[in-house]
Order: C-alpha cells, then sequence, then structure tokens
C-alpha cells in the first residue's frame, strides 16, 4: 500500500524511495549502512539509478570528466604495466563502476594512437548496471565474468561511496546510528554499543565494512597486473584522528557540498573518505605488493601531465583549456586530494608516479 506522502515530505526526495524505505523499517528503525545502500543502490529508485549524476549539469564532476588528458594519463600507466608483463597478447583493462564509460573512451582513444601491439592487446571490461552502451570498443558488464590473466583494474571513486556504518563515541563505548521514519522525515536514532578496536573516543566516526572484502575480490580478478585506486581517504591514524570528531560522511547535490543525508533522499549522492590502511591490508592479503598512496597532483605530474599542456602550444585554445584542467585535476583543495595506491602482482620494480615514495 503506497505511503501517503504530502507534498512536504515529498521533498525530502524520490517519493517512491521513500515508500521502499519506511516500508522496511515496518515502524522500526535501520542501521544507516542500510539507509545509505537503499538511497544509493535500490534497484528501481536509487541515486545510481538516476541517469544525468556526472557532469557540469550533474551533481558533481570526475577527473575523467574535466579533461580526457586524465585518462591518457592512465592510459599511458597501463601500458607501462603491459609491458613490464611482458607485453601478452590479451590485457584487460577493468573498470567496476564505469558511469557513461568517459575513462574507458580516453584509455582507448589514447590507446589506438599508439603502435607497439598495446591497443591490439587491450580489451575493455566496463562493469556497471546502467549500461549507457554506444562504443563497441567497451565491453559492458553487470558484473566480473572471470580472473584475467594479465591486466589493470581502475576504480575512481569507487570506494568512497560504499555504504557505511556510522557510531557515536560515548562513555559505553561506540553507539551505531539508526534511522527511522516519523512520518515526515527520516531521524537518527541510537542502537546498540559496538566493540571495535582502536575505535575513537570522542565524536562520529564511520566503518566500512565493505572496502576490504571490494578490495580483495578486485585484486583477484587479475592473475598478473595491478589495481589503480583512486578515491578520498588517509590511513587509519589520520582518519580517526582525536580532532575528527563529525565524521566525513558528505552529500553532493547540483553541485553543491553539504552534510545531510536525510534531503533529497535518491537524488544526491553520499560519499565518506576511505581508510586507506584497510584498503593496504586487503592488497596485500591478496598477494599483491602495495605503492602508495601519493596524492593525485603528486601521481599526475609523475606521469607528465605537465608535458602534455605544454604539447599544445601550437593551438591556444587547447592549450590554455588543459592548463585549466591541469589546475583542477591537481588542486590540493580539490581533486588534487585524491589519493592514487597501486597494487601490483608480478610485476618487477616501482610502478609509474610512485618512484619518489621513500
Amino acid at each position: 500500500m503506497a505511503l501517503d506522502l504530502d507534498p512536504g515530505a515529498a521533498a525530502v526526495g524520490n517519493p517512491r524511495l521513500i515508500e521502499a524505505i519506511v516500508a522496511e523499517m515496518a515502524g522500526g528503525a535501520i542501521p544507516f549502512e542500510r539507509f545509505m545502500d537503499l538511497a544509493l543502490y535500490h534497484p528501481e529508485f536509487g541515486y545510481y539509478r538516476k541517469p544525468g549524476r556526472i557532469g557540469r549539469q550533474g551533481d558533481f564532476l570526475t577527473s575523467p570528466h574535466i579533461h580526457p588528458m586524465f585518462g591518457w594519463a592512465v592510459a599511458g600507466w597501463c601500458r607501462d604495466i603491459w609491458r613490464r608483463a611482458g607485453e601478452p597478447a590479451e590485457f584487460a583493462i577493468i573498470e567496476p563502476a564505469a558511469g557513461d564509460g568517459t575513462l574507458a573512451r580516453s584509455i582507448l582513444d589514447w590507446a589506438a594512437g599508439r603502435t607497439d601491439g598495446f591497443s591490439r592487446a587491450t580489451r575493455y571490461i566496463a562493469i556497471e548496471p546502467n549500461n549507457p552502451g554506444g562504443d563497441p570498443r567497451i565491453e559492458w558488464r553487470d558484473g566480473p565474468e572471470r580472473v584475467y590473466s594479465a591486466g589493470v583494474v581502475l576504480t575512481n571513486e569507487l570506494f568512497d561511496a560504499l555504504p557505511v556504518r556510522i557510531y557515536e563515541a560515548g562513555g559505553r563505548g561506540p553507539v551505531e546510528v539508526l534511522v527511522r521514519w516519523d512520518g515526515e522525515r527520516f531521524l537518527e536514532v541510537p542502537g546498540g554499543v559496538a566493540s571495535i578496536d582502536d575505535a575513537p573516543t570522542n565524536g562520529r566516526f564511520e566503518v566500512n565494512l565493505r572496502a576490504h572484502p571490494t578490495m580483495l575480490a578486485l585484486c583477484g580478478l587479475v592473475e598478473t597486473g595491478a589495481v589503480l585506486t583512486f578515491d578520498y581517504g588517509y590511513p587509519k591514524e589520520d582518519l580517526w584522528a582525536p580532532w575528527r570528531t563529525t565524521g566525513t560522511l558528505m552529500c553532493f547535490y547540483r553541485h553543491t557540498a553539504h552534510e545531510d543525508p536525510y534531503i533529497h533522499v535518491g537524488e544526491q549522492d553520499m560519499t565518506t573518505h576511505v581508510n586507506f590502511s584497510d584498503l593496504e591490508h586487503a592488497a596485500e592479503e591478496s598477494g599483491m605488493t602495495v605503492f602508495g598512496p601519493v596524492s593525485q597532483g603528486e601521481f599526475l605530474y609523475s606521469l607528465g601531465l605537465g608535458g602534455l599542456v605544454e604539447a599544445a602550444r601550437s593551438d591556444m585554445g587547447e592549450y590554455f583549456a588543459r592548463r585549466r584542467a591541469l589546475e583542477q585535476l591537481t588542486d590540493g583543495a580539490g581533486l588534487g586530494r585524491i589519493r592514487v595506491l597501486a597494487s601490483t602482482r608480478g610485476i618487477e620494480g616501482i610502478p609509474e608516479g610512485f618512484e619518489a615514495l621513500p
């Protein structure tokens, strides 16, 4: 039976999604993790089923949408891994949460201009339930189908969109945050006390229980090669630093950032910063060697993005477009804060972009 939502309640977000969430609550409360899961990933009404989420007309911009040279730099990094793997005849590039395929197209366009066999060897596997199609070079899949003998797994802002549990530290220990519906809006209520190793003793914090198994699964997709991860986050000791008392949850709606997950439900993105220590442990557990993380700014400069800007000086319009893009991609207060982590198996030496690490 449909929920009787008045106009004010309907303004909280997608009415059909609100109905689905309230129905699951069955008059009680659900963990914030489940609320976030439904808000983002409900199979019919979740935010990630919404078209046009990314881009200048959407809710946020990601690095591949700033300029194709982000994808060109990543393509060069993938080619270096292909070479170090012995230039196999088949080399898979696997991108979970591939979105509209912008990164895929930039990488494949760059590869098409090489004459060393990299383009012929490359198979691009885009894992994305909202398959936009349109480019026969991209193989769209709903999920991984097999393990590849050689390749690179690319993730760009994947882990920060995984649903998290939220806790409030207190005298009895961390208390889980639950969510209920009061007839007009979603409200937070306290749940049970949890036992969490090294948990903060004051303030609010998040725990992402899905990051570790997700990283393990991604590392298992290639026998020889790498996982290259771009995401916002910190090592555990920085993420749970004593001064960070309000958590890291952020919402994005029409290029406006705010901290209220209970408005625009199903119509806004929600993210939290990633625990990179957890990702590193998962990669090491899978038998990979970990490098980084480094900032996206450091990584892109090391890969020669500055040279790509200078190479366009014969076309001043393109030169200034690339220069603006470089500033955005490496801005320490914006996209340049993204961290880059590389995990390799069967690859000799330090991968490009990580040579300056101590």
